[in-house]
C-alpha cells in the first residue's frame, strides 16, 4: 500500500530520469557536431568534454533511479543496496571530471586568448616589417641608379672636356677660310652637349614626394612606445611619455622615423635594469621638432660616446655596430639632427631635431 501512495513521486522520478538521459544525449550530439566544425576551437572542445561528462553523469544517476524504482517495485529492494555505492561513485567520479574539465579549459581560453593578441601584434609588425623592407628596397634602388649615374658621368667627364677644350683651341688657331672649320665646328657643339649631358648626370634626382609624408611626432612616438612596452614590462623598466601640448608635424618617412625611434628605445631597454625609467618628451623647438630620449641607466664613458655613431663602433659582442650609424643617417636624410650626451653613471640622453617642411611649426606660447 505504501508503495503505491509514493507511485505519483516517483513516477515523475522515473520521467524527469528519463528526460535528463534523453536532454543529455541530445547534448551530446549537437556538441561532437559543433567540434566536428571547429575542431581547433577551446570553446568546442570544452562543450565537447561538458557534455559527455554530464552525459555519463545522466546516464549513472537517472538510470541509476530507474533501476531503483524497478528493483523496489519487483521485490528485489535488497538488490539496490549492493548497486548503489556504486552508482554513487561513478556520481562523485563525474561531478571530479566535470570540474576539472571546467578549470582547465578556463585556463586554456585564457592561454587562446593571449595567443591571438600575440597573433594579432605579429600580424601588424609583420605587416610595418613588409612596408618598411620595401621602402629600404626603394631607397637602395634609387641609390644604386644615382651612384651609377654618377660613376658614368665621372668616366666620361674628362674626356669630353678634353675633347670640347682641344676643339675650341683648334677652332680658334684655325683660318676663317679653311675648309675643316665647319666640321670642327660640329665637335665643338657635340662635346658641348656631351658636357651638358654630363652635368645632368652629376645632378642626382631629388627624393620623391611619394616616400614622405606629414607625420604628428607625438602620435608616431606613442605607437613606438607601445610596441616596446611589453618588452619593457617583462624587464620592468618604466617608460614615461611627456607629450607636447599641441602637434608637432613634420614631412617624413613613417617606417623609417618609426624603426629609428624603436632601435634607440631598445638600446636604452638593453642599458637599463629593472626599475629604471625611460622619459621620452617631445616638444616644439626653435622652427623644428624635437624628441628627447633619457634613461637613468648606467650611461656611457665619454671616450665612447664620442664614437657611438661611428659605423661599425660597438660596446657589445657579437653586435654589428651599425645601429646608431643607421639611425643617423635615417635623421640626417630627413634633413634633421641627432645628438647624443651621456657619462658613466648619469644615464643617456639622445635628443633629434626635425625640421617642420610642411608649413610653420603648429605651437602654443
Amino acid at each position: 500500500m505504501t508503495l503505491w501512495s509514493l507511485s505519483p513521486v516517483w513516477f515523475i522520478d522515473f520521467s524527469g530520469s528519463l528526460g535528463m538521459i534523453v536532454v543529455s544525449c541530445l547534448c551530446l550530439g549537437t556538441a561532437r557536431r559543433i567540434n566536428r566544425k571547429a575542431p581547433e576551437h577551446a570553446l568546442a572542445s570544452y562543450l565537447l568534454w561538458l557534455s559527455a561528462a554530464i552525459f555519463a553523469f545522466s546516464i549513472s544517476r537517472s538510470l541509476g533511479h530507474i533501476i531503483k524504482h524497478g528493483l523496489y517495485f519487483s521485490g528485489y529492494s535488497d538488490t539496490w543496496r549492493h548497486l548503489s555505492p556504486v552508482s554513487g561513485s561513478i556520481n562523485t567520479l563525474t561531478f571530479v571530471v566535470i570540474g576539472a574539465v571546467t578549470l582547465y579549459f578556463r585556463q586554456i581560453e585564457t592561454i587562446m586568448n593571449r595567443m591571438s593578441r600575440d597573433r594579432d601584434k605579429i600580424t601588424v609588425f609583420s605587416r610595418e616589417l613588409l612596408e618598411l623592407n620595401r621602402d629600404i628596397e626603394s631607397i637602395v634602388s634609387e641609390r644604386t641608379r644615382v651612384e651609377m649615374g654618377l660613376r658614368f658621368a665621372h668616366e666620361i667627364r674628362n674626356p669630353a672636356m678634353i675633347i670640347g677644350g682641344l676643339a675650341r683651341r683648334m677652332d680658334k688657331n684655325m683660318p676663317e677660310e679653311s675648309p675643316d672649320r665647319e666640321r670642327l665646328k660640329q665637335i665643338v657643339d657635340q662635346s658641348e652637349k656631351l658636357e651638358t649631358l654630363v652635368n645632368m648626370l652629376d645632378q642626382p634626382e631629388k627624393k620623391s614626394s611619394g616616400k614622405f609624408e606629414a607625420l604628428e611626432l607625438s602620435a608616431l612616438v606613442e605607437d613606438v612606445i607601445t610596441i616596446v612596452q611589453d618588452e619593457a614590462d617583462r624587464k620592468g623598466i618604466i617608460i614615461i611619455l611627456d607629450r607636447a601640448p599641441s602637434p608637432l608635424t613634420f614631412q617624413g618617412n613613417r617606417h623609417l622615423i618609426k624603426i629609428a625611434f624603436m632601435h634607440i628605445l631598445r638600446n636604452g631597454l638593453e642599458s637599463c635594469a629593472s626599475g629604471d625609467t625611460i622619459q621620452v618628451v617631445t616638444e616644439a623647438g626653435e622652427r623644428t621638432v624635437i624628441a628627447k630620449f633619457e634613461d637613468n641607466g648606467p650611461g656611457i664613458p665619454q671616450e665612447i660616446a664620442d664614437h657611438i655613431f661611428d659605423p661599425f663602433f660597438t660596446t657589445r659582442e657579437g653586435s654589428t655596430g651599425i645601429g646608431l650609424p643607421y639611425v643617423k643617417q635615417i635623421i640626417e636624410e630627413h634633413n634633421g639632427s641627432i645628438v647624443l650626451s651621456s657619462s658613466k653613471n648619469t644615464g643617456t640622453l639622445i635628443l633629434i631635431r626635425l625640421p617642420p617642411l610642411l608649413g610653420e611649426l603648429s605651437r602654443q606660447e
